[in-house]
């Protein structure tokens, strides 16, 4: 039977992947650009590697020939986070899928990137290079992927026997639900995704109509407005939500997973497939349980050399 990890064991296990040193050090370039996150964030990428490497790849390998995977919010490949007046780094989603050693990896991968693409494309030529990618192929598109994502799609259907993982990973409101719905409305290819709601993003965009609708796809999203503190951030993620599930034919299934930053914000991470009842989706549950025990701050002290235990934070 296999052992029941604690949180801090839990997070040790993924240390190696996030924070893989020979990666690192290959793609650590002085003159590139580095994303600056949260400590939070290693729970999101946990949850992405974890779920492509033992969940997506080896379930979809089976029945489909090719498998990519697409992110419309790529950074630079390489992220950071300060910790106790220090920096430490992590592997950003492009590079952990890129480089994801599994039985089947992705056959290509698919990033957009309008602002760092540069240090992006620097960064996966280095990969390259080094003989360090498991995907086949890559293709960086250094635009909004509001502007582009026509011709991924187009390419996406020419390809027999295709199954994607979609990642969607912004700020606040930058995808517009018309791109969104490009993917809802696909009869083929066949699609899982991981959706980042940020409610207190969102929430800050609420004075920008124009901003708002582009992302909700609607005017009813006003209705949530006129609502105070948390029940308004929890009705605007449940406005989205239900905009999703007007799409069954690709989502059946949407399951929640909490992260939080370990004081009062926090952010969503939506997972859906188009199966129902899908038999890995306890797998799934799983995996976000043990997210949600978990905090940024936690994470922070866990990874930091100096504290040996997880002891160390309650004193």
């Amino acid at each position: 039977m296999t052992k029941k990890l604690n949180n801090r064991d839990w997070v040790k296990k993924y240390e190696p992947h996030l924070q893989n040193n020979d990666l690192i050090k290959a793609v650590n370039v002085p003159e590139l650009e580095i994303t600056h996150l949260s400590s939070w964030s290693f729970l999101k990428l946990a949850f992405l590697w974890s779920y492509a490497y033992y969940i997506y790849a080896p379930i979809a390998g089976k029945f489909f020939k090719n498998i990519y995977y697409v992110d419309l919010f790529s950074g630079t490949g390489l992220c950071s986070y300060d910790y106790d007046g220090n920096e430490h780094l992590l592997l950003g989603s492009p590079i952990l899928m890129s480089t994801l050693q599994t039985h089947n990896p992705f056959k290509k991968c698919y990033f957009f990137e309008k602002f760092e693409y540069i240090s992006l494309e620097e960064r996966m030529q280095i990969l390259r290079d080094e003989k360090l990618l498991s995907c086949g192929e890559y293709e960086i598109f250094p635009e909004d992927c509001n502007s582009r994502v026509d011709d991924l799609i187009k390419e996406l259907k020419t390809i027999p026997n295709a199954h994607f993982l979609l990642f969607v990973d912004p700020y606040s409101t930058e995808i517009d639900w018309s791109t969104l719905e490009k993917f809802l409305n696909l009869e083929y290819p066949k699609f899982d995704m991981i959706f980042n709601f940020l409610p207190f993003g969102v929430n800050r965009q609420s004075n920008h109509d124009d901003k708002m609708c582009k992302f909700f796809g609607d005017e009813d999203y006003k209705k949530c407005l006129v609502k105070h503190s948390t029940e308004r951030l929890q009705s605007l993620e449940d406005h989205y939500i239900e905009n999703l599930k007007k799409y069954p034919n690709n989502v059946k299934v949407i399951h929640k997973i909490r992260i939080k930053s370990g004081k009062s914000f926090y952010y969503d991470l939506l997972y859906t497939t188009r199966k129902d009842n899908p038999s890995w989706i306890k797998g799934v549950e799983h995996l976000g349980k043990t997210i949600e025990k978990l905090s940024g701050y936690e994470v922070s002290v866990i990874l930091d050399p100096c504290a040996s235990t997880l002891d160390e934070y309650f004193r």
